[in-house]
Formats: structure tokens, sequence, C-alpha cells
């Protein structure tokens, strides 16, 4: 694991949930992905098609961040954008199994759970989507688009979550056609001053390098969803000037996120931040009422609401939705093939070290 990290930060990762891996990278276990196997509530992903047990939330770059966000609710650490420079990163298809198998070891309480039905626990250990989020910058790991090919390879879907502070890792995703299957840039403010209070950037001109990722999103083919984090009293203000990134970067989907008031932005900014479900919707109309774009849903539990382009291209989303829906039941098939197999010959006993 990273040696930059003492022995008390990997404790309090450890304590968090988190499950290290290799140097660099961590799973988290996200509170959506619990309830969805007790058979409770999804996160808002299900718009693109995500179920939230098969999702595993990681990251390449623990402890990697360029940016030091107010209402970020993990601790400010120093040196977190500094890479040594003798570092070396772990391979993409290392991550990858590493992710998946920690995944599996951090749910396998859930076997003898008597509100997991036993097919969803099963359908968890072969997760399906990854959203490579959860902490620090993605973009900072240099070998990002082999980590997305190898997601995809394994007939997953991949939510990349950037800043959008490196573009050029976005050029070289464009280039070698690899594009995840979400990718969303989040921009924290509708202007540089604004910006320069919320995101606190450690990297010089951060403004300019996140208008350089905007002017990408046209070119990219995947869904492109730009992420507006809601703070009032910090960057809950201009909506047109909002609305400008969204006319400037042309992106599918705008999702407008409200605040929440824990972890480590606790003593930074004050539980009266959080804005209220009809606060956002509120907001994210004054937009529409500029950019053209349709207030399509809204998630009243995460506080999230959804802008979209046109109807055609929430046509285009479900089309989506029901093709990896298909590719889902085909790979499925596989295993509980496999399955199925194992038992006739082993007198029914579940292949547990197989699965986990």
């Amino acid at each position: 694991m990273d040696q930059r990290l003492l022995p008390e930060a990997v404790k309090r990762y450890l304590r968090a949930g988190y499950a290290l891996v290799g140097r660099h990278s961590a799973v988290e276990v996200c509170r959506w992905t619990r309830s969805a196997l007790k058979g409770g509530y999804m996160c808002y992903k299900r718009w693109y098609g995500v179920r939230s047990h098969r999702c595993i939330q990681m990251t390449p770059v623990l402890n990697f961040c360029n940016f030091a966000c107010t209402f970020c609710w993990r601790p400010h650490l120093e040196g977190r954008f500094e890479i040594p420079s003798d570092w070396t990163w772990d391979n993409p298809s290392e991550i990858i199994e590493g992710s998946v198998y920690a995944q599996r070891r951090l749910l396998a309480g859930f076997k003898g759970n008597s509100q997991t039905p036993k097919e969803l626990f099963l359908e968890a250990m072969f997760p399906r989507h990854v959203a490579i989020s959860l902490d620090g910058e993605p973009a900072l790991y240099p070998r990002l688009s082999e980590l997305i090919s190898e997601v995809k390879a394994r007939g997953m879907t991949a939510f990349l979550v950037t800043n959008g502070s490196v573009p050029y890792r976005l050029e070289e995703l464009l280039r070698k056609g690899v594009e995840p299957t979400n990718l969303y840039v989040s921009v924290y403010a509708p202007n540089p001053d604004v910006f320069a209070k919320t995101a606190n950037p450690l990297t010089p001109k951060a403004w300019d390098l996140v208008m350089e990722s905007l002017d990408l999103l046209p070119e990219f083919s995947s869904r492109t969803i730009l992420r507006f984090t809601m703070v009032k009293g910090l960057n809950m203000t201009d909506p047109e000037g909002y609305a400008k990134l969204v006319e400037r970067s042309q992106p599918k989907f705008v999702e407008l996120k409200g605040y929440t008031w824990v972890g480590e932005s606790q003593k930074r900014l004050p539980i009266t931040a959080m804005p209220t479900l009809a606060e956002i919707e509120d907001f994210a109309r004054r937009i529409s009422e500029v950019t053209g774009y349709n207030l399509k849903l809204s998630d009243a539990k995460s506080r999230v609401v959804m802008l979209v382009r046109d109807e055609d291209t929430w046509l285009w989303n479900l089309k989506l939705v029901e093709e990896q829906r298909l590719l889902e039941a085909s790979l499925d098939s596989e295993w509980k093939a496999k399955l199925r197999d194992f038992r006739l010959k082993n007198h029914g006993k579940p292949p547990i070290p197989v699965l986990i």
C-alpha cells in the first residue's frame, strides 16, 4: 500500500470501511449497496441502469487529490497532491481484480443476513458496475485508459468522475478510443472567483484546465454528465453562470447534487449549507430556463436533480440501459450454469471458495 500513508492514516481509512488494494487503490461499500442487498432503496445511478448491489465504488488514487474542496467529507491531508518522483503505479488489471476481490470480502457478511435474498447476494459477488470515484482525482492515474478498458472487457460499466483538472487525460481517452460508460465532470462553481473559494485548487490555473475539459465533452459519444454540487452560502449562486457552462460543454445530462453535512466538512461548513430538494429543483429550473434542458428526474433521498438535453437523449439512455441488461443476463447465465454444475458434482455444497 501507499508508503506515504502513515499508520494512523491507514487506520482512519480502515475504520471508515475502506479495503486497501495494492499500493494506491481502495474500495468502499456505499450505503446504497448495503440498502439494495437487503431489498431496499437503490441510488440515483439507477437512472443509468446501475443496480446498487452490483456496483463497486473504488479509487485508483487513494490519497492523491489536487483539490481541497471546502465541502469534501474527506480530511485535507498534507501532501495529497505530491506524487513521489519514484512512484510505482500498479497494473490496471491487478487493480480491477483486487477491487472485485475486496468487494466480495466486504460483502461476505451479507450471505448470512436474513434480510438479504440469496439471489441478490450471488449477483453481488459478480459486480457489473464500477464507479471510479470515492477518493482522490482519478485522472491523476496515468494508466486510466487501460483501467477503463479492463472494466469494460469484463462486461462491467465504468462511471468515471473527474474534477476536470487533467484535460490531457480526457484527450488520451478520446485518442485511444476508450470512453467510460458515463463521464462525469464535476464543476464546483459558476465562475473563477467562487471556484477558488469552493474547490481550493492546489494546481495552477485550475479553472482554465476545467474549461479545457468542458470543451472536450462534445467529442465523447458516451454519456456525458456535468455535475454541480450545491452548497448554500458558498456556490449555490448565479444560475446563469452555471447555464453558460452547460451551453459551453453541451453535456447529455446535468446533475445538481445537494451538499451533505458529513465527515470533515462539518469542521468547515455549517449544517445550514445543506440545500433542500425543493431548493435544488428551483435552482435547476432556472438553469433549464436558460439552456432549454429539461428537468427530468429527482431523487429525494440523495437530493439529486437531473436535467436532460432533450427527449431523444433520454430515449437513447433507456436503449443503453436495455443493452446493458441483455449483456448482464448473458454473463449471469454463464456463472449460474457453472454454479449448477458445481453443486451437482459436489452434492449441493455451495462453492464458497470460488465465490469469495
